[in-house]
C-alpha cells in the first residue's frame, strides 16, 4: 500500500473542494457590491473615490444629476462615479479615466482576504500531513543488514560454481594430459615409429 500517493491524492481532492466552497461564498457575498458594482463619489479634499453603501445615497445622486449639481459617469462593470460638475468637464473626464484604471487595485483589496481563506488551510493541512508522514517513517524498522549481505553474495557464488567445471575442463584439454598421451597425436613420424616396433 502506497501511503504517500494516497495521502497526496486525498489532500488534492480536499484542497480543490475547499477552494470551490470559498469561491462560492465569495461570489455570493460580492455579487452586486463594491468594487464590482455600486456607486462611488469623488472627494476633492481627499482626492479619493469613496464607496457609497446606502440606498439613500443613490437617490441623492439621482436627484443631484437631475438638478445638474452632480456629474455621474457609468462604467461597463456596473460601477458609477459621482463628481461635482464644478470641476469642469475635462477634469471630470480625467477623474473618470483614473477611476476606471484603478478598478483592479480596488478588486484586489477586496479579493485578498478571500484568497488567503482559500489558500492557507490547504497549505497548513499539507504541511501537517508531510510532517506526520516524516515522523511515522522514523519509526519504520530498517532492513536486516546480515540478510541483505547474504542475498547479495548468493548470486556471485552460484555463478562461480557454474563456471568452475568449464574452467577445469578447459585446463585439462589445454595442457593437463600426460606426455605419453600427447605423443599419440596425429604425427606421421610417431605413427611410423610405433608401427616399426610391432
Amino acid at each position: 500500500m502506497n501511503w504517500s500517493k494516497g495521502l497526496w491524492r486525498g489532500w488534492l481532492a480536499a484542497a480543490l473542494l475547499w477552494v470551490a466552497v470559498v469561491a462560492a461564498f465569495a461570489a455570493a457575498d460580492l455579487h452586486g457590491r463594491h468594487p464590482f458594482a455600486g456607486l462611488y463619489a469623488y472627494s476633492e479634499t481627499r482626492d479619493a473615490f469613496l464607496p457609497q453603501h446606502y440606498a439613500a445615497d443613490e437617490a441623492v445622486v439621482e436627484d443631484g444629476v437631475r438638478r445638474g449639481v452632480v456629474a455621474r459617469t457609468d462604467f461597463p462593470d456596473g460601477t458609477s462615479l459621482a463628481a461635482p460638475p464644478g470641476l469642469g468637464e475635462e477634469r471630470v473626464r480625467r477623474i473618470a479615466e483614473r477611476f476606471w484604471a484603478e478598478r483592479w487595485t480596488r478588486r484586489a483589496e477586496v479579493l485578498w482576504p478571500w484568497g488567503l481563506s482559500a489558500a492557507v488551510p490547504p497549505l497548513l493541512l499539507l504541511l501537517s500531513g508531510a510532517l506526520a508522514l516524516w515522523i511515522a517513517r522514523g519509526f519504520r524498522k530498517p532492513a536486516a543488514p546480515a540478510e541483505t549481505e547474504r542475498q547479495e553474495k548468493a548470486v556471485p557464488e552460484t555463478a562461480a560454481g557454474e563456471d568452475a567445471p568449464k574452467a577445469a575442463f578447459n585446463t585439462r584439454s589445454a595442457g593437463g594430459l600426460p606426455p605419453f598421451i600427447r605423443s599419440l597425436g596425429p604425427d606421421p613420424k610417431r605413427r611410423r615409429v610405433l608401427g616399426a616396433g610391432r
